[in-house]
């Protein structure tokens, strides 16, 4: 809808803001995921959300925060007092009050993004109501109410196009439904960056090749669209897009060239994006076949729909689009979707695809089955099915009221129900029948269905939002229906195996009503009594401190307690994600505000907030005290270094660790248990691709080059620079003495040239337009000089001495760009660099555009001389080129001699640090600038402040939604711990044999890769822990190695206790249990000992280690700490390396 957003008649509107504009500072995290094409159309979405008990609830705060045009709730029902531990936004007060769930919410909801309009809902709902919106979601919704919902948006199309979604939950296990209607356009199915490549060779053949230079390796894939620029000699290829029939490694195959004129040199390679069309499927059709109760009789299709594998009456048979027609583009009301679909003949082949020259469309066919959550569990999506679909049917035939967990009777008919349907299904060889539906599942599906459990609430309702944001045609939707379960949480089923008294599961008509159905009363007041630390608040943090206060974690004062910690304060791109923050805590401690309000929500939580960062220099703080009394330990991080630590002091003290991270659509949670799991630090990413020096300085390709250069520069010129001239200025013998030290260095003599330039220019004048004199001198040293000396050194016809073009591939040939005042990057460029300058040098700011160019437009530049340069080539690696003054080493002298005897005691510069996030300050807008003008220098397409902002400050794109996914993820697999812990400790102290008699509890855990864009679930078994064992030859040390113990983990240690200890004491110890010679002792970094070096064993052999470390480090040990954690390296009698497990060493 365009203008104004319009509550319909009935609606309590509570909206403040309208949001027609993009607030980018806002938004910014989620910016970098979503991009402005998509957020142009996110604004101007209407939804309407049936139902906010939990997940309905969960799918309205993530809505909210991504920054829809207006949300309006439907939710009549009184407040429960089992909502309490489910609802975030439901308190006692509002139970007491008896209010509506949609009056309990609406306020709290509004104040999680003032530019969305809330609506409040109490009257019916019905078509003329319903064509108001562009999705309507229903969550945990009878199906005879979604089968009349759908219809109603259903009978709406085609006059406008309406997206029908629901979501219902029934404890540990949940369906999402997707309809977007016919026609529907996938603009965009993954959401990655288009790749692309520059071009070496194409081969003029029946089967034309192209040959690529890529250094990340392949950038495309068989069956991908791309499009050529810029190739010359062979231009008949240019502005063509072709499909790729083949691919190698640095080569792909195109199809027929042979007509085309031979290649010369140059040209890009773009990935295309096809458009993917579908045709969704009503709600009536998809979810089961018609209900008898319904009028319809058995195995009918519903009235509308065809049956199963055949096209509903008047179209298309399945993925075929009318000839001379194109299916409309399912996009909201007020979106513009892109391109449009062509028309023509109808296309042969399936997938179908089209194409008007300019876009690549596919037909997509309906899917034949159901998206596969768990690969583990392959059949679990179809055997789902049928007990949910018999839920709803026994729902349906008594009065829409679902059975409670102890009627046996009923879940015996749910199943008899599944049973039919299924072989009604297996009659017309429906593709998903099974072939014997498992009892065992409908009863867990059956038994817990009136449990709405806060963990499983978190992933549908991020799933569910993440999914209506698709209906902007970014990212690929469910096609059509997902099941999933989390039947591990209970699977071990025994009293006896778990130590959790399942007998008494009846409802207390409490809060906590929800864990006891599925748990019990005895697993809830050990969730009670639990003590966690939470690392970090940020927007994992959020989340999870939401979790723990509705399922009452650490509620018992006595013995349970939660322990959030976070050094950082609250930002305003924060609001956007962690949603507990508003406007009026910016500035504020984010661990304090949020223990605050979830103490707030749950007075009976026990919190405690520090300010304090998780590292070495705060262990007197988390001392050995601190983490054992920790039941388990939670990372909310956004740092590797963060993650590595706290894994130490989890391996060391044996604590459970939940470890999870986000990025964009894509996150991860990994579960690591005391001896049965690897460590966050046995696995690890590889390292970011770094950018080669002469890539960024001479020969960039790509925007990502000039917006890192960009950022380099603005390092030095702004923050290295000035920092050096303070150091200069404080003493300048000594400055200088220490540059002559140092040598002949690039960088070293670029600075210096920077900090003699400013002294002499500064000391003539120290005014504004002395910014603006060096700010002009900027632009010419960068985009006219250096490209002129650059092609002075290399010119466009230059060749090696194999006769090949130099300027090929990769190595895109620059041009000079005018200085002109008139282009909006240069205005931006010498506006941005001259009020920095004076921010340096202490001179009052201006503002005034005019002036600036004024000035700019009259200072007077000398013309280019080129200089005789070095040049050093590896030309088996073109890439790996330097280019240096032939004087350098002069310049140096001379640079010192004038450093010396120069007037500065006038003088005063600040440094600046670069901050993206402060609007005002110009550090983006230098950055972007000077990107774009550099990539005009080498025709490299440029790029908005947004991705110059999100580069050169290595901003990680968020998403609310996938951090409510990945929460809840983590929040089922902490309850699993704590219903199996007992178990597992039993398990990991028992002996081999006896383990044998056990069950491996290992597979009931899982770890998780999503990524909601495409989307892909991958659920996988924890791996065990890497065991040490006795090789014959290991690579690392190049020989033999044994182990001791043989299969030793991380997990495990030596204890030694000897009071006062020495070095001889150790090693004497170590000699005498294992058999084996010491040769090196450290701590931490600290090297102790080495038999090699005569001065160790004369002088510290008998010193005691605790003193040795502390003289050494000059770190004083803590008082209440009685042991240091040892590392020895060892060798046996045959001189083989020997592994043994830290050692524990007691000195007290």
């Amino acid at each position: 809808m365009e203008g104004k957003r319009e509550a319909p008649e009935g609606c309590n509107v509570v909206g403040k803001k309208e949001n027609e504009q993009i607030d980018a500072d806002l938004y910014s995290r989620q910016l970098g995921t979503y991009g402005f094409e998509l957020m142009n159309k996110l604004i101007k979405l209407n939804v309407l959300i049936v139902n906010v008990k939990s997940v309905g609830l969960e799918c309205a705060k993530n809505l909210i925060l991504s920054g829809p045009k207006s949300v309006c709730i439907y939710d009549n029902d009184v407040c429960q007092v089992s909502d309490i531990g489910v609802n975030f936004y439901v308190d006692e007060e509002d139970v007491e009050k008896k209010v509506t769930r949609s009056d309990a919410v609406i306020k709290q909801l509004q104040e999680l993004n003032s530019y969305v309009h809330i609506y409040n809902y109490k009257g019916e709902l019905n078509e003329e109501f319903l064509q108001s919106f562009d999705v309507v979601v229903c969550c945990d919704v009878s199906h005879s109410h979604l089968v009349k919902y759908s219809k109603m948006v259903r009978s709406i199309s085609p006059a406008k196009k309406i997206a029908f979604l629901c979501c219902n939950i029934y404890g540990l296990c949940g369906y999402l439904f997707v309809d977007f209607g016919k026609g529907f356009v996938c603009y965009d199915k993954d959401g990655e960056n288009t790749k692309s490549c520059n071009i070496s060779k194409i081969s003029k053949a029946p089967e034309g090749v192209v040959s690529f230079d890529c250094d990340k390796g392949t950038p495309f894939q068989k069956g991908d669209y791309v499009k050529f620029n810029n190739v010359e000699g062979m231009s008949q290829i240019n502005n063509k897009i072709y499909k790729i029939k083949d691919m190698l490694k640095y080569t792909f195959t195109i199809g027929d060239t042979s007509q085309f004129d031979d290649y010369l040199k140059g040209g890009e390679c773009t990935q295309v994006k096809s458009h993917l069309r579908m045709d969704f499927q009503p709600y009536d059709f998809i979810c089961g076949v018609p209900l008898s109760w319904e009028g319809a009789p058995s195995g009918a299709a519903p009235s509308g729909a065809a049956p199963s594998g055949a096209a509903p009456s008047g179209a298309a048979p399945s993925g075929v689009t009318p000839s001379g027609a194109a299916p409309s583009v399912g996009a909201p009301s007020g979106v513009t979707p892109t391109g449009g679909a062509p028309t023509g003949g109808v296309p042969t082949g399936s997938p179908f695809t089209t194409s008007d020259g300019e876009t690549i469309y596919e037909d997509v066919p309906p899917p034949q089955s159901f998206l596969i959550s768990d690969y583990a569990k392959c059949d679990m999506s179809n055997q789902l099915h049928y007990a949910i679909q018999a839920l709803k049917r026994y729902e349906a035939e008594n009065n829409n009221m679902l059975p409670h967990n102890f009627e046996e009777e009923a879940f015996e008919k749910v199943f008899q129900i599944a049973v039919r349907l299924n072989e009604e299904d297996k009659q017309v060889k429906r593709t998903y029948a099974v072939e014997e539906v498992k009892k065992d599942v409908v009863l867990n599906v059956a038994k817990y269905c009136t449990a709405h459990l806060a963990p499983v609430a978190s992933f549908f309702g991020g799933l569910l939002a993440q999914e209506v944001i698709k209906f902007t045609g970014k990212y690929m939707p469910i096609y059509q229906l997902l099941y999933l379960d989390f039947f591990e949480c209970i699977s071990l089923g025994k009293e006896g195996d778990t130590g959790v008294k399942n007998d008494d599961i009846a409802k207390e008509n409490s809060k906590n009503d929800n864990i006891i159905t599925v748990f019990g009363k005895a697993f809830q007041k050990r969730l009670n009594e639990l003590n966690v630390f939470l690392v970090g608040s940020g927007a994992l943090g959020c989340e999870y401190a939401k979790l723990f206060s509705l399922l009452d974690m650490c509620s018992v004062r006595e013995s349970g307690k939660l322990t959030i910690t976070d050094n950082d304060n609250i930002e305003v791109s924060n609001l956007n994600r962690q949603f507990l923050f508003r406007r009026e805590n910016v500035g504020k401690s984010k661990s304090l505000v949020a223990s605050e309000i979830i103490k707030k929500k749950n007075p009976n939580m026990n919190v405690e907030s520090l300010e304090t960062k998780v590292g070495t220099e705060n262990e007197h703080l988390f001392n050995e005290k601190f983490w054992t009394k920790q039941n388990m330990i939670v990372n909310a991080l956004d740092n590797i270094q963060a993650r590595q630590y706290v894994d130490n002091k989890c391996v060391w003290y044996s604590k459970p660790l939940f470890e999870s991270g986000t990025l964009g659509t894509k996150g991860n949670v990994q579960i690591i248990l005391p001896f049965l799991t690897q460590s966050y630090n046995d696995s690890y990413d590889p390292p970011e691709d770094s950018i080669p020096l002469c890539t960024l300085k001479h020969f960039p390709y790509d925007i990502i080059h000039t917006i890192e250069y960009a950022r380099d520069i603005f390092q030095g010129l702004f923050y290295n620079t000035p920092l050096s001239l303070q150091e200069f200025l404080k003493d300048k013998k000594e400055y200088v003495k220490k540059v002559e030290e140092e040598g002949n260095n690039a960088s070293l003599l670029e600075t210096m040239h920077n900090v003699l330039t400013t002294l002499r220019e500064v000391s003539k004048e120290s005014n504004f337009k002395f910014c603006i004199k060096k700010a002009v001198d900027l632009f010419y040293t960068n985009f006219i000089n250096q490209i002129n000396q650059l092609l002075y050194s290399f010119p466009l016809d230059y060749k090696l001495a194999s006769g090949e073009f130099f300027w090929v591939g990769q190595k895109k040939p620059p041009q000079v760009i005018p200085f002109d005042i008139n282009n909006e990057f240069v205005k931006e460029f010498l506006f941005s660099t001259s009020n920095l300058f004076a921010q340096v040098y202490n001179i009052p700011q201006c503002y005034d555009m005019k002036y600036i160019l004024d000035v700019a437009s009259q200072i007077e530049v000398k013309p280019f001389q080129p200089k005789k340069v070095k040049v050093k080539m590896d030309e088996k690696n073109l890439n790996n080129i330097s280019i240096s003054f032939v004087d350098d080493e002069k310049m140096i002298q001379d640079f010192c001699k004038e450093l010396l005897n120069i007037e500065c005691d006038h003088v005063k510069v600040s440094p600046i640090e670069f901050d993206k996030d402060e609007e005002t300050n110009m550090h983006v807008n230098f950055i972007y600038s000077f990107a774009n003008l550099r990539a005009i220098n080498y025709k490299i397409e440029t790029c908005d402040k947004l991705k110059a902002k999100i580069v050169a400050g290595k901003i990680i794109p968020a998403l609310a939604t996938t951090t409510s996914i990945i929460t809840g993820l983590v929040g089922i697999e902490l309850l699993k711990y704590v219903n199996y812990c007992n178990y597992l400790e039993t398990y990991v102290k028992s002996t081999e044999e006896k383990k044998k008699e056990m069950k491996d509890l290992l597979s009931y855990f899982k770890n998780a890769f999503i990524n909601s864009a495409l989307p892909l679930f991958l659920f996988s078994e924890p791996m065990p822990p890497i065991r040490m064992r006795d090789k014959e030859y290991d690579e690392l040390m190049k020989g033999p190695v044994r182990a001791i113990p043989n299969g030793f983990t991380s997990w495990d240690k030596i204890q030694i206790q000897i009071a006062n200890g020495t070095i001889k004491n150790l090693i004497d110890h170590i000699n005498e249990q294992f058999s084996i010679e010491v040769n090196l002792i450290s701590v931490g970094n600290a090297c102790l000992y080495n038999c090699y070096l005569p001065a160790h064993n004369k002088e510290r052999l008998n010193r005691p280690i605790h003193e040795l470390y502390s003289e050494i480090t000059k770190q004083k040990l803590l008082d209440d700490k009685n042991y240091i954690v040892v590392e020895a390296s060892c060798s046996d009698q045959d001189l083989v390396d020997v592994l043994i497990p830290s050692i524990k060493f007691i000195y007290k």
